[in-house]
């Protein structure tokens, strides 16, 4: 994985680690309007990249003849 990839992985996992971050300052209020967007906005982006990157993965691994 260069080194792209890395940060445009992490990005999202950031603004998800963040938010969580967020949330755990204020333990005592409801979570704040942009920890909830951070979190709703940045969950499928990070579910999108891991599955496309797992399927892609997967059919270069077929495509060489090294599945299995």
């Amino acid at each position: 994985m260069n080194w792209f990839k890395r940060y445009v992985v992490g990005c999202p996992i950031a603004v998800l680690f963040f938010a969580a971050v967020d949330s755990l300052e204020h333990p005592d209020q409801g979570m704040r309007y942009g920890a909830i967007l951070l979190a709703s906005a940045g969950w499928p982006v990070v579910a999108a990249m891991v599955v496309g990157s797992t399927i892609g993965d997967v059919v270069h691994d077929v495509r060489q003849g090294k599945a299995g």
